[in-house]
């Protein structure tokens, strides 16, 4: 799942084309109107086609390939553009942010989808979905629960609605506030869901504050690792006492895309790569986060939205805004 593996057929191309089309018209339209940048534009310009044009099915694969591989591969070309002594500089500085801000969303999420009468295992899916990152983290866990296919679809149909929210608050918040860029990074990196609406909402706020968003997200990302061991030694145990054998692959859940943005970093540290090289792949990896958002509203249909019912969009309100507030609380208590 997390492997990288990055593998195009003629099948994928249909939809990568379209998302490359609609990032291409999102990108001079951000040029133009920088407070709203590329990212946000092409969400917008994706959810108006498939709203209201309809996406064929041709399409689907394709979209589901830029959202799931490129981004994974955009953020590995970021970190030819990094310094790997800033990747630990701001790793340290944010670690303690990160750890409270998954814990406490973790059991605050839980807590108010007990509250509101969500059963199964749908409070752990959406929990695991806020706290650590997004649709990742609920695919994971809900293989190791083996949880209902409805509890799945509800999780990330529910994380998926505030994803699209956040990549347009955080940046006009940030303006409106006059957070700094590392403020607003290390704050969007430690409170946003998905990895995608992290990134996005970084460099739509500026260049500098999209590098330590997605630095912070990646240590957030790790901690995926920890809290899955913990929920498959918990199945394992559940299982047992059914009379059955629970097998979770462990290295099914690590994030080696990160390890090899990591090196890209480190690539550039020792081995110094010439400007225009690290300007041109920065330039190539922004592209394709804006190709990702496309995939994100082309993905954002209105009638699966509306499916996700009152209770669980309330938790997810509830949990997206508690983390959001505890988590720049933190920032500007121990970075601001």
């Amino acid at each position: 799942m997390n492997k990288v593996g990055i593998q195009l057929n003629n099948g994928n191309l249909p939809g990568i084309l379209l998302t490359a089309i609609i990032a291409f018209i999102a990108y001079h339209i951000g040029e133009l109107y920088p407070l709203v940048g590329g990212a946000v534009t092409a969400i917008i310009l994706g959810f108006l086609v498939s709203n209201f044009l309809g996406v064929p099915v041709i399409y689907e694969k394709g979209i589901n390939f830029t959202l799931k591989k490129l981004l994974k591969l955009a953020i590995i070309i970021l970190g030819f553009s990094m310094s790997f002594t800033t990747i630990v500089d701001v790793g340290f500085d944010s670690i303690i942010i990160v750890l409270i801000s998954v814990i406490l969303g973790l059991f605050l999420t839980y807590w108010i989808a007990r509250l509101f009468k969500l059963t199964g295992d749908l409070p752990i899916l959406v929990g695991v979905g806020t706290a650590i990152c997004g649709a990742t983290a609920i695919a994971t866990v809900s293989s190791i629960l083996k949880a209902k296919e409805e509890d799945f679809v509800y999780a990330v149909n529910t994380i998926f609605a505030f994803n699209v929210l956040a990549v347009m608050a955080y940046p006009f918040i940030g303006h409106l506030a006059g957070l700094s860029d590392e403020v607003l990074g290390i704050w969007a990196g430690a409170a946003i869901h998905d990895t995608s609406s992290v990134v996005a909402a970084g460099y739509a706020y500026s260049d500098e504050a999209g590098s330590t968003a997605v630095v912070v997200k990646l240590l957030r990302t790790l901690t995926l690792i920890p809290v899955a061991l913990l929920l498959a030694f918990f199945t394992s145990y559940r299982e047992k006492g059914k009379g059955k054998e629970s097998t979770v692959k462990i290295w099914s859940i690590f994030p080696y895309f990160i390890f090899l943005f990591v090196g890209a970093a480190l690539i550039n540290t020792f081995l110094p790569l010439p400007e225009i090289v690290t300007e041109t792949t920065s330039d190539i990896a922004k592209f394709m986060i804006i190709m990702v958002m496309a995939s994100v509203g082309l993905k954002a249909n209105f009638g699966k939205l509306k499916s996700i019912g009152f209770r669980p969009f309330i938790v997810g309100l509830l949990s997206s805004v508690i983390i959001g507030v505890v988590s720049i609380t933190l920032v500007l208590m121990l970075a601001g």
